[in-house]
């Protein structure tokens, strides 16, 4: 676990000392909350909820979408090839990329939060906080196979546009910019069963101070499973290309 955390750190620190990668990962899901959210947010409760569906898409973005293109660019460097030579594991090296991945997560909702205290009369008790820290990063979690399986079934040029492909309809359809309510009869349908509308769900019921859904809980780990078989069958099939 030393060397995993140690290999995150670094990763961390190369990530940061590039601003455009840390400005765009921090101010594309605000902005869209200012455009979105800000002129929605009237009251406590509409403030509260529309947070929360800001900060899931964008914990969702960074982890899914970032840390897939990524595995996917960094598949294609030198660099992966002499990691494969450390006596350190693929899943070592695959977990320090996705703890990188969560501490600019943090990062992108933590601007949110604050643009949401500094304008909008969004407020929660200091447990309400803690909950909704806690819900939205185990959350988050679960996308992290997501990423994966985008990382390694999608080439270094594909997995931005690809990504983006999945990325943004989900969070759409989800109901992560407007309310599901609002959405098209036919996507109502659809969305009921998305990732990204169970995230939504789970982070509503903390903000409204409701009990947690266990359905929400489990169609985020059910999601996690598939896509975690998928993520697998993409690196054995990148390690046989690779390294055969």
């Amino acid at each position: 676990m030393k060397q995993t955390f140690l290999h995150a750190w670094w990763m961390v620190l190369e990530l940061l000392r590039q601003p455009s990668y840390v400005v765009s990962t921090v101010t594309f899901p605000a902005l869209f909350y200012v455009i979105f959210a800000l002129p929605e947010s009237k009251d406590e409760a509409s403030s509260n909820l529309l947070l929360a569906s800001f900060s899931c898409f964008a914990v969702f973005g960074v982890i899914f979408l970032q840390f897939g293109v990524g595995v996917a660019q960094e598949r294609t460097k030198s660099w992966y090839y002499y990691l494969r030579t450390l006596p350190i594991g693929s899943l070592h090296l695959i977990t320090a990329r996705f703890l990188s991945a969560l501490f600019f997560s943090v990062l992108a909702a933590l601007a949110i939060v604050v643009i949401a205290l500094i304008f909008t009369e969004a407020a929660m008790s200091a447990q309400g906080w803690i909950l909704f820290g806690s819900y939205l990063l185990l959350g988050g979690i679960s996308f992290c196979t997501m990423g994966l399986a985008l990382g390694y079934w999608t080439s270094e040029k594909s997995s931005l546009p690809v990504g983006n492909l999945i990325y943004l309809p989900l969070s759409f359809v989800g109901g992560l910019w407007k309310p599901p309510n609002i959405l098209p009869e036919m996507l109502k349908d659809i969305s009921s069963h998305l990732p990204t509308r169970h995230y939504g769900e789970l982070m509503w019921a903390v903000v409204r101070g409701d009990s947690v859904d266990i359905k929400n809980i489990t169609y985020l780990f059910a999601y996690a499973l598939v896509f975690a078989v998928v993520a697998y069958w993409g690196f054995n099939r990148d390690v046989r290309v690779r390294f055969s």
